[in-house]
């Protein structure tokens, strides 16, 4: 294993009240500043010291091959001098979050961490570049024109692509799939499963519920014995839930 450099502090809240101070209106003006500043203080309260450092690039991907991380073919489809540069390339960029929740969705989802959580792996260029190299499948051209348009935003692969591209263990690029459900038990029982298996390889599902009958609605010619379409809904979140334990599934109900 390579040696790395840690350096970790503690999570503060202190970002958060600066974010929540947008909320609150200052002489008749909401304070656009503060979000700003909760930015800045998000990453030198809790991003930058519990990211782990690196000496340098081909350090960084030794230690993230050698771990499982990363795919070894994705890197080795390149040229190092070309990787090199590519990563050089989005770094140039200064690419700055606009706003707080933007930097906290990323890093409490995203961003790539330790098998125990406890480190960030890489920033916001890495998954960009990570998400280039595995795409353009050796196409040197098009990773660059890949990094060039989405460090620019301009370009945001899809959740399930932008979440997983380059990672060794991850879910597929799948964005979503729609699932109806008819009013029996043998279709509820199908389509949990189908969600589940869906889900854990990180695809979004979406279900149809319009044709569960309502609450209260007779079964069998029995009134009022049906407990509608929210029980259902619970055994799909509930499914949902479990299938998400590599935080993978993207999927709503």
């Amino acid at each position: 294993m390579k040696k790395v450099e840690l350096k970790k502090g503690k999570e503060s809240e202190n970002y958060f009240h600066l974010n929540n101070l947008l909320n609150i209106p200052k002489d008749g003006k909401i304070q656009l500043n503060k979000d700003k500043e909760a930015v800045k203080e998000y990453f030198l309260e809790y991003v930058n010291p519990n990211t782990m450092f690196f000496h340098s690039l081909e350090e960084k991907l030794g230690y993230l091959i050698e771990n499982d991380y990363i795919e070894e073919d994705m890197i080795n489809n390149y040229s190092k001098e070309f990787i090199k540069d590519l990563f050089k390339k989005a770094y140039d960029k200064k690419f700055r979050f606009k706003s707080f929740m933007g930097a906290y969705k990323f890093y409490s989802q995203y961003a790539m961490k330790t098998n125990d959580g406890k480190w960030f792996l890489e920033r916001y260029e890495d998954r960009v570049v990570f998400n280039a190299l595995k795409l353009a499948m050796g196409d040197e051209s098009l990773a660059d024109s890949l990094v060039e348009e989405m460090i620019n935003q301009r370009y945001q692969p899809a959740t399930p692509t932008f979440l997983n591209a380059g990672k060794k263990r991850r879910g597929e690029f799948i964005s979503c799939f729609l699932l109806t459900i008819d009013d029996s038990m043998n279709s509820i029982g199908r389509a949990i499963n189908s969600a589940l298996q869906l889900s854990k390889r990180g695809g979004g599902v979406g279900i149809g519920l319009s044709n569960i009958r309502a609450n209260n609605d007779p079964i069998k010619g029995v009134e009022g014995l049906s407990d509608g379409v929210v029980p259902v809904m619970k055994l799909l979140e509930d499914s949902f839930s479990y299938a998400n334990q590599l935080g993978w599934h993207t999927g709503s109900v």
